[in-house]
């Protein structure tokens, strides 16, 4: 049986709702609209809404496997369910995911900066100094980490309001006929949204640091339904304002909708809607690289601080290897494939094996 974390290196269960809205919310935002659009039409919303509730699916997968892991997390599950060399590899599969995901989040916001404000940025230099940054909050605890996680998820509600000039161009003829579509374009379309939708899977790893409550899956239901309702309000605004041709040809729809907002004080509003981005992803890549660094630890029994350490220099040392565009859609590309074998194959089958272990004897707050 495994050791009981302190109460003290513990967050209270609400935290739950900051943790999976605010990891699953990043820099896919910026973009997302324009890839479903090309599948299933200006009738993708659809699409967000099946995403949305499969989602649903899986943060429930996770709290059943959490219910019957000795340990309470993805390590103790892996182990008991698929042996110590099975389980093993299981882990270092997710250890691999977790830090990719934090690539992709990282490279992708750099991108951003190089081609809206600093075309002559050296990636590197960007990538060293926030990685810096994440190393230090990493090695601060898993309350440092989620507290960023609450305040940051706050913060990007003041640009909520820019949402309204936009609105002023909204061509409301896009959106018909609203059902004018098929379930396989919708599925197609719910696909390329795993990468957009990932990060619920990390529960795996942070639930022992979750206080236990009533609240607490609830608290994690409520967050991805928050990020459901965000994706469905980019997505609306983005096909009200684009037709079907201009959406096509633009690669950031929602920054490059910034631009008709007007301020007395500030002309580029855009310019510090990327500013303020920057709360939204470090959240993400700071929990991404403290779960993958969390697993590794367990896994080979070292220090916390350093496997963060080995893990920071691996996602320093991926982030730099992609250098184009072409490189960085092959790289977001191969996470949306790479995505869905964990979401939709490891941990459904970790969700299966649990089905016939008995239920550890703490967790009926569950």
């Amino acid at each position: 049986m495994a050791t009981e974390l302190p109460s003290s290196v513990k967050v209270p269960p609400y935290m739950a709702f900051f943790l999976v809205h605010g990891m699953q919310v990043g820099v896919g935002i910026l973009g997302f609209s324009r890839y479903i659009a090309d599948v299933a039409g200006y009738r993708a919303w659809i699409a967000v809404l099946l995403a949305g509730a499969i989602n649903q699916l899986i943060i429930w997968m996770a709290f059943r496997i959490i219910s019957k892991a000795e340990s309470g997390d993805l390590y103790g599950m892996a182990k008991q369910a698929l042996g110590k060399w099975g389980g093993g590899l299981v882990v270092f599969l997710f250890v691999f995911y977790f830090a990719m995901l934090a690539v992709v989040v990282l490279r992708t916001y750099i991108e951003v900066i190089q081609v809206w404000i600093y075309p002559e940025l050296m990636t590197w230099s960007m990538a060293l100094i926030v990685l810096l940054v994440e190393y230090y909050a990493i090695v601060k605890g898993f309350r440092v980490v989620a507290g960023l996680n609450f305040i940051f998820v706050l913060i990007p509600t003041l640009l909520w309001p820019t949402v309204l000039p936009v609105l002023e161009f909204a061509e409301w003829y896009h959106l018909t006929p609203l059902f004018d579509t098929t379930w396989k374009k919708q599925i197609e379309a719910a696909f390329l949204l795993t990468l957009s939708f990932s990060g619920a899977e990390l529960l795996l790893v942070y639930a022992p640091f979750l206080k236990k409550g009533k609240g607490l899956q609830l608290s994690a239901h409520l967050g991805s339904a928050c990020t459901t309702l965000v994706y469905l309000l980019v997505v609306f605004v983005t096909f009200l304002y684009y037709s079907h041709e201009q959406l096509t040809l633009t690669i950031w729809p929602t920054l490059s909708a910034w631009k008709v907002v007007s301020l007395v004080f500030i002309e580029r509003i855009e310019y510090l809607c990327i500013a303020i981005w920057l709360t939204v992803i470090f959240p993400n890549i700071a929990l991404a690289i403290w779960a993958s660094s969390r697993l590794l630890k367990q896994q080979l029994g070292v220090r916390h601080r350093t496997t963060a350490k080995v893990v920071v220099f691996l996602v320093f040392i991926a982030t730099i290897q992609f250098d184009t565009r072409r490189a960085i859609n092959a790289l977001n590309d191969g996470m949306n494939y790479v995505g869905p074998l964990f979401i939709f194959g490891l941990l459904p089958l970790l969700w299966a094996v649990s089905l016939f272990l008995k239920k550890k004897g703490d967790a009926s707050h569950v």
